[in-house]
C-alpha cells in the first residue's frame, strides 16, 4: 500500500515540489555567481526560510500541519541585571524577558560580577508568567521558587506548557546590603521537529541542511552547492531527468565528432570489414582485392564513386 501511494505520489505534479525545484535552481544559480556570497545571505536564507515553511504547511494559529513544538531547546532570549534588594524586602530586583515558543525559565550567576569582582549568590523567590497560548488565550501565573542560586549554577523553573508569545519576571535578592550580584534570566524556547510522516519529511531535511551551510559565520560555497544539488536530485524524477540530459550531451557530442557508437554498423557493413580484414591476411592478390573492397565500402557509405 505504500508503496503504491508513493509510486501514484510521484506520478502527479506536486505544486510545492515543482516550486521548491525552481527555488533550488536559483538557490544554485546565485551560490554560483554571486561575487560575494555572503552579501547575498539574506536572499539565500529568505529562499530556503519560506521553502521550509511551505512545506510543514503552517495554519492560521502558528501552529503547522506536519511539524510540532517540542521542549528540546532551539534557542534562549535572555537579560542580565545588577541584584542590590535583600532577599528580607518587600519588593525584590524584577528582572522581565520575553520570547515566543518559551518553555522553561532560567536564572543562571556568573562565578563574576565583573572582570575581577567574585559574585555572589542569588535567591529566586518567585517567577512571574504572563503567557499567550496558541489557542489566543491569556495566563497569568507566580510560581514560588523560594532558592539560592550560587555563583556558577542555574536555576530552571518548568513551565506547564509552551506559550505561542511569553513574559517571565523573576524576583531576584541577595544574603545582605554589601552583597551586590550580577543575575541573567533567560526565556528557553522550544524547537519546531517535523514529523517524519510528512510526505516532505526528506525535502525539508534537506532544506535544513542547506539552511545550516547558509548561515555558517564563514560560508563555504562548495557546502553550499553541494547541499543545493543534493537536494535537488533527491526530488521525483530529477535524477532520471540529469541522466536523459547528460546522454543527450553525450549523443550530441559523439554525433558532431563523427563518433560512431556501438550498434550504429548495419550487419552487411560488419560483414563487409570483416571480409576486407580476412583479405588484408592474404596473398598479394587477395590483399589488393582488400583495397578495392575499402574503396567500393567507402563509397557506399558516402554517396560517391570510388
Amino acid at each position: 500500500m505504500n508503496a503504491l501511494f508513493l509510486i501514484l505520489l510521484f506520478q502527479v505534479s506536486d505544486p510545492k515540489l515543482d516550486t521548491l525545484a525552481a527555488d533550488l535552481r536559483a538557490l544554485s544559480r546565485v551560490t554560483a555567481l554571486a561575487q560575494d556570497l555572503e552579501r547575498n545571505r539574506q536572499v539565500l536564507l529568505a529562499i530556503t526560510d519560506d521553502d521550509i515553511k511551505t512545506l510543514r504547511m503552517p495554519r492560521e494559529d502558528g501552529t503547522y500541519r506536519w511539524a510540532s513544538l517540542q521542549r528540546e531547546e532551539a534557542s534562549r532570549v535572555k537579560e542580565e541585571k545588577s541584584v542590590e534588594q535583600v532577599q528580607t524586602e518587600t519588593n525584590l530586583r524584577n528582572v522581565s524577558v520575553s520570547a515566543s515558543n518559551a518553555y522553561r525559565v532560567d536564572v543562571t550567576v556568573p562565578k563574576k560580577r565583573n572582570l575581577v569582582s567574585e559574585n555572589n549568590r542569588v535567591y529566586v523567590r518567585n517567577v512571574l508568567v504572563d503567557a499567550t497560548g496558541f489557542d489566543g488565550k491569556t495566563t497569568h501565573s507566580e510560581i514560588p521558587v523560594n532558592a539560592w542560586v550560587n555563583p556558577g549554577d542555574t536555576n530552571s523553573t518548568a513551565l506547564p506548557e509552551i506559550g505561542k508569545s511569553v513574559k517571565a519576571t523573576a524576583e531576584l535578592g541577595v544574603e545582605s546590603g554589601n552583597k551586590k550580584a550580577v543575575a541573567e534570566v533567560a526565556l528557553v524556547q522550544a524547537k519546531l521537529v517535523d514529523d517524519p510522516m510528512s510526505p516532505y519529511f526528506p525535502a525539508v531535511k534537506r532544506l535544513l541542511l542547506i539552511r545550516d551551510a547558509i548561515a555558517e559565520s564563514d560560508v563555504n560555497r562548495g557546502r553550499v552547492k553541494n547541499a543545493v544539488d543534493e537536494a535537488l536530485l533527491a526530488l521525483p524524477g530529477e535524477l532520471e531527468k540529469r541522466a536523459e540530459e547528460q546522454k543527450r550531451m553525450l549523443d550530441a557530442r559523439n554525433t558532431a565528432k563523427g563518433t560512431i557508437s556501438p550498434g550504429d554498423a548495419s550487419p552487411d557493413v560488419v560483414n563487409g570489414l570483416a571480409s576486407i580484414a580476412r583479405l588484408m591476411n592474404g596473398t598479394a592478390a587477395e590483399q589488393a582485392e582488400a583495397r578495392t573492397k575499402i574503396g567500393e565500402l567507402i563509397a557506399s557509405l558516402t554517396g560517391k564513386n570510388p
